[in-house]
Order: C-alpha cells, then sequence, then structure tokens
C-alpha cells in the first residue's frame, strides 16, 4: 500500500522538474525544415548536334528539395535539357536528338530582405543522350558530370517563391541551362 503511494508522489515531483527543464533548454530561434518542390521552363545550348540536328532547345525541369534553414538545402531535379528534330540536308533522312538528366545538387542562399535572395547551386548530373534517324534509335551516351548554377528568387509570400536561374553542366557534356519557373514550400 506504501509503495503505490510513493511512486504517485515521487512522479508528482519529477514531472515539473522535466517540464520546465524541457523549457530551459529548448532553442525556439531554430526553425523546422521545409521540403519545397518547384517547376521552371528552361532554355538549353548545349555544344552538339546529330546528323545535323543542333541539340539547342526549350525543355522543362522539375525538382524537389528540402531546405534546412533558410540559407542551405539539398535539391534533386529531373531536366528535360533538349529535344530536337530536323532533316539531313545530306541523306535526307529525319533526325531526332533527346536529352534528360537527374540532379542532386546543395544550394546556398543569401538574402538581402524578406523578400529577395541570391542563391549558388552546386552538384552532379546523371545524364543520357539519344541520336534516332527515321525513328530508330541510333546513337546513345550517358555519364554523370558536375552541376554549377546561381540565380536570383522573389518570395511573393511564404510559400511560394518565383526563380531565375543559370546552370551549367560541364564534363562530357557541356550544356548551359537558362531557366525561370516557381517553387512551393510546405509549411
Amino acid at each position: 500500500m506504501k509503495t503505490p503511494i510513493l511512486f504517485c508522489l515521487l512522479g508528482i515531483l519529477i514531472t515539473p522538474s522535466a517540464v520546465l527543464a524541457e523549457d530551459i533548454f529548448a532553442d525556439r530561434s531554430v526553425e523546422p525544415g521545409q521540403f519545397y518542390a518547384g517547376f521552371g521552363l528552361l532554355k538549353s545550348e548545349a555544344e552538339c548536334s546529330y546528323e545535323g540536328v543542333a541539340c539547342d532547345s526549350t525543355g522543362y525541369k522539375l525538382s524537389t528539395g528540402y531546405k534546412f534553414n533558410k540559407n542551405l538545402a539539398v535539391e534533386g531535379g529531373y531536366y528535360d535539357l533538349f529535344n530536337n528534330d530536323g532533316t539531313s540536308q545530306e541523306t535526307l533522312k529525319k533526325s531526332a536528338v533527346n536529352a534528360s538528366g537527374l540532379s542532386l545538387a546543395g544550394v546556398g542562399s543569401y538574402f538581402f530582405d524578406h523578400k529577395k535572395s541570391l542563391s549558388g547551386k552546386a552538384g552532379i548530373m546523371a545524364w543520357q543522350v539519344d541520336g534516332n534517324t527515321d525513328g530508330v534509335l541510333v546513337d546513345a551516351m550517358s555519364g554523370t558530370d558536375i552541376l554549377l548554377g546561381v540565380g536570383a528568387g522573389y518570395e511573393l509570400n511564404d510559400y511560394w517563391q518565383l526563380r531565375g536561374e543559370y546552370e551549367h553542366v560541364g564534363g562530357d557534356l557541356e550544356v548551359n541551362v537558362y531557366s525561370v519557373g516557381t517553387t512551393l514550400s510546405t509549411l
């Protein structure tokens, strides 16, 4: 009979001290991270051609990431780099060249005020390029290269941001990517 009362008294004494200790050591200046997703339209300039078809094209990119805080994030993306077709002047055959890539990068941002920011990006891109002639896959290449970029952002509110970026994929595939788009963050 004395044991349950002793445990109840001990519980009453320990609970307030544990709650007070939690409040004292809680760091309220650190906000939890945010997930985000983005979409952008892009213009690519590549140093390649296939059967007389230039690799320069328009496309899109999809991205998703996690902001550890306002200044540091990790981001992954899918890029539709180029998708061009044409007729070869020499062979009179219809040719097409397509390229896409998957990226993983760290993103650092500097905010001038609560709305405007500059960002830098460094990471890698795994890419694949296909060359088709008359609908038949003739040539294909793939690889992994360095991805570097700079950008500017403008926050419309706590969740939406407009973004403009210049990115360069360098190595076996040399592509300059110019994009404009938007991101949506979680609460």
